[in-house]
């Protein structure tokens, strides 16, 4: 089983500037040796110029002027033919052509004497921005996605230290080159658990250190059988209700951005008007980031326990699969004959997209999923065509069905929040597709006090057997019914 744990270090101010120098070095890294393979690629890719061609005259050129790689031009190509007789008896084909990370990873000796600061860089932890390259690339190759974007300095925050190399002694981590330091020791490291990937971030508020924890002893739960599947729960994903459910359940939307919107355009404001390069527009953009990112931990949080209740209950959940980058993404402009703009309705759409932009659906969504994976129930995600338009009751499909949140059927006169008619419809077209029969749906919870969700906590934890493990996962099950209401 694996588990990820995120603590707060506590660095001192050398460790501080250290590991700053790092991103930036990694970071400058990075972006060379992406950009080595981005021209070492493009040399052999366009036909027209056979399989060696020069960029800058756009001619074919000699082979020995060229790469030997189409995926980089930097390190040595060809293996060391220590391995290759372990390779042949191990059955395996015996290529003496180094892949692309293999050979970009030989150049770092070489960047290391070349640049002697680099050698403050534990070897590890360069390695590993290589395989972070390697993985983008991958995906590149592998998914049809465009060539990875180069990173400027506000989206490369992390570095990683492969498993085996970070130590850890009761409340403090000790990271190889930079030292020993102390951490915010939220939660109990499970015991068992060994340490394997260590990531370092940067946030606005500080580093953070991310460990991934794994014990091989512990089986992950086995999924369930969809012939055994007996409770299912179909979603609708909203606005005013983050959540609106099959069994007539809503989940509220506590909208934090619109909490903070006045006091974000003030600090922008105020952030805009600073002098460019001054410490002072470095402080106001700093306490800006801050605000942000109380948003993002307030969000997570919330969706996190909003997934964990949604999980309790049920074997099969079904959300309807939106696209929603389409939903936010700009209108298109408008020009008569004189190419003069017309309006387009963007500004009236503006707010819409800050909206669910706020909501996060798709961010939700995945955290539902994983959790699934982890507990090893079923999550399905379905065409939301005409669930919002089609009575649950009849079947009658009409534009005039629905008026905002109420549903009214103009063919039977069923009356229903729209929402959760929407997603009886989800749940019935899930089960259509799994071709699964009869479910039953979990029972509407009523609402409870937070008196009352104090003492179930308490009383849970006390009843519960000394293991760190099932203790996490209990405090983060419990969710406060105050932010839910039940549709009457």
């Amino acid at each position: 089983m694996f588990l990820a744990y995120v603590f707060k270090l506590k660095p001192n101010s050398r460790q501080d500037k250290l590991m700053s120098e790092w991103l930036d070095m990694l970071r400058a890294t990075y972006n060379y040796c992406l950009r080595d393979r981005i021209e070492s690629y493009e040399e052999v890719r366009q036909p027209r110029l056979g399989e060696y061609s020069n960029l800058n005259t756009a001619a074919p050129c000699s082979p020995l002027t060229c790469s030997v790689s189409k995926s980089t031009s930097l390190g040595h190509p060809w293996k060391v033919g220590k391995n290759k007789q372990k390779t042949l008896d191990e059955g395996k084909k015996y290529n003496p052509r180094r892949s692309a990370y293999d050979q970009q990873a030989s150049e770092l000796p070489i960047l290391k004497k070349a640049r002697p600061w680099y050698q403050q860089i534990h070897s590890t932890v360069l390695q590993q921005n290589l395989k972070r390259l390697n993985e983008a690339f991958k995906k590149f190759f592998n998914e049809g996605f465009g060539y990875p974007k180069f990173k400027r300095k506000s989206r490369f925050r992390s570095f990683s230290y492969p498993p085996g190399q970070v130590q850890l002694n009761n409340n403090a981590i000790c990271l190889p080159s930079i030292g020993w330091m102390n951490y915010y020791k939220s939660r109990e490291i499970p015991v068992g658990f060994q340490v394997k990937t260590v990531t370092v971030r940067r946030k606005a508020d500080g580093w953070y250190v991310s460990l991934r924890l794994e014990d091989k002893t512990v089986p992950n739960p086995p999924k369930i059988q969809l012939s055994q599947i007996k409770t299912a729960i179909g979603a609708d994903l909203g606005l005013k209700k983050l959540v609106s459910l099959s069994n007539g359940e809503t989940v509220k939307n506590p909208k934090f951005f619109e909490r903070i919107e006045r006091k974000l355009r003030i600090r922008q404001k105020r952030a805009s008007r600073k002098k460019k390069g001054s410490k002072n527009r470095s402080k106001a953009h700093h306490s800006l980031a801050k605000i942000h990112q109380s948003l993002t931990n307030q969000k997570q949080d919330y969706h996190w326990k909003v997934a964990h209740q949604l999980c309790r209950d049920v074997e099969l959940i079904i959300f309807e699969d939106l696209n929603i980058k389409g939903m936010i993404r700009r209108c298109k402009p408008r020009k008569d004959e004189s190419d003069k703009y017309h309006k387009n309705g963007q500004t009236a759409k503006a707010k819409l997209n800050r909206l669910i932009a706020d909501a996060s659906w798709g961010e939700f969504k995945e955290k539902v999923k994983s959790l699934t994976e982890k507990l090893g129930l079923h999550f399905l995600e379905i065409n939301p065509r005409n669930t919002s338009r089609q009575c649950n009751h009849c079947g009658h499909t009409a534009k005039e069905n629905r008026d905002k949140e109420k549903f009214l059927c103009v063919e039977c006169g069923n009356f229903d929040d729209a929402d959760i008619n929407a997603a009886k419809n989800i749940l019935e077209k899930g089960l259509k597709f799994l071709n699964i029969s009869q479910v039953q749906l979990p029972l509407v919870r009523r609402k409870v006090t937070a008196k009352e969700s104090i003492l179930e906590t308490s009383f849970s934890l006390e009843n519960e057997p000394s293991n760190p493990t099932k203790k996490s996962f209990k405090q983060l099950s419990l969710f406060d019914f105050k932010e839910r209401s039940v549709s009457q």
